[in-house]
């Protein structure tokens, strides 16, 4: 039997808290659903995987801020996008100036002294403040400038 994906229409910006409030009631209730699925690039909706749509009906009965089933079922095609983990290649050298864009320093150039690709950090020297400071920040903070 192949999964069966309902879309669920909720208040835009409540994905994550109705998600976590729905997965409270799939446990307290037993209900037969094996997962709930909620995107940023789908703005108001939730993805539900479920034997039915009876089920999906009886989880989100009476749950403030969701709107309705949208009729139909989503196919495994329509989700995988969704929750395909997306790894960005990140390749930084010593030495190398970059921007921050994201964090309390955003905005500051900064020379990168070391980068663990494992780890996916980088030991960077702010180059804007009076006094010279080092930081570690997760590689994906920066941006190198060309």
């Amino acid at each position: 039997m192949s999964p069966k994906f309902y879309a669920v229409k909720v208040v835009g910006g409540q994905e994550s808290s109705i998600a976590l409030l729905l997965l409270s009631r799939v446990k307290m209730n037993n209900l037969p659903v094996q997962s709930i699925i909620y995107s940023e690039n789908m703005k108001g909706y939730l993805i539900i995987e479920a034997d039915n749509q009876a089920a999906v009906s009886k989880l989100i009965s009476d749950v403030k801020n969701i709107k309705s089933i949208v009729p139909g079922v989503l196919s495994v095609n329509d989700v995988a996008p969704l929750i395909k983990a997306k790894t960005e290649e990140i390749s930084l050298q010593n030495e190398q100036v970059v921007e921050v864009i994201n964090g309390p320093f955003k905005g500051m150039k900064a020379k990168v002294l070391r980068f663990n690709k494992e780890k996916r950090e980088a030991t960077i020297m702010l180059l804007e403040t009076a006094v010279p400071i080092q930081i570690n920040v997760d590689a994906s903070y920066l941006k190198p400038i060309s």
